[in-house]
């Protein structure tokens, strides 16, 4: 599968993510319009000075190991599957940028493997925006559910803003529609994040490198939003 495939895939597919807005428009360009105003692809967020800024919104995979009922990647679902290698969307994102098509990424996937698999090659892709390429633009990412605290803050230290998605909200409907996913598995980095955004914001004036500096407001969800305070998570 060449990477224009993949991208039609997994761009797609990472429209049904709301926690990053989209257009909502189904135009699409004509043979000598300009402009084109379809669901996928390029999304629009938000700077704390109330910038638009437009982002590449894609997922890393939509091969996903979980069989959720509610979702369109679930692994019993008959829909095209692609995955990309952390190069790929790195190369993209540099390509799409020096074009002015964008001026950020938001970066999601399903789940490969396992959380900690997952993890890692969202870090890596990062990793090699941020250090390979000296790409300084916004970056937004997903948290896996389930990974490990060692590379939730890896790449805490990489991206403007992570969040997490919260599929159900009391364990019997966890249990019902996700029966593989658990409820510790998603609060807990949840805890962990608002915690090491409090210990970056403290140390700041000490240290080059922050977590998370993009944190006063995280979309956590597809069915609500939350703002992470530490140890404190409250609607809004």
């Amino acid at each position: 599968m060449d990477i224009i495939d993949k991208l039609r895939i997994l761009a797609d597919s990472a429209k049904y993510d709301v926690s990053c807005s989209s257009s909502g428009s189904k135009r699409v360009n004509s043979n000598n319009g300009t402009g084109n105003g379809a669901f996928s692809g390029i999304c629009h967020s938000w700077a704390s000075d109330g910038r638009c800024i437009s982002l590449l919104k894609i997922l890393l995979s939509n091969a996903c190991m979980y069989d959720c009922k509610y979702c369109i990647n679930r692994m019993t679902n008959n829909v095209p599957r692609a995955t990309f290698t952390p190069r790929e969307v790195a190369d993209l994102t540099i390509n799409f940028y020096k074009r002015n098509y964008i001026e950020g990424l938001f970066l999601s996937s399903a789940v490969i493997k396992s959380p900690d698999y997952t993890m890692e090659l969202l870090y890596q892709t990062i990793f090699i925006l941020r250090k390979e390429y000296n790409f300084n633009g916004y970056i937004h990412t997903k948290t896996i559910p389930g990974a490990s605290q060692e590379l939730v803050n890896k790449l805490g230290t990489l991206v403007d803003r992570m969040s997490i998605n919260i599929e159900l909200p009391s364990n019997d409907s966890l249990k019902l529609l996700a029966p593989q996913k658990e409820k510790a598995g998603i609060l807990k980095p949840m805890e962990q994040i608002a915690t090491n955004i409090a210990i970056s914001k403290q140390e700041k004036s000490k240290y080059a490198s922050s977590f998370v500096p993009a944190r006063s407001n995280y979309s956590i969800n597809s069915w609500c939003y939350f703002r992470i305070r530490p140890k404190n998570y409250t609607f809004i």
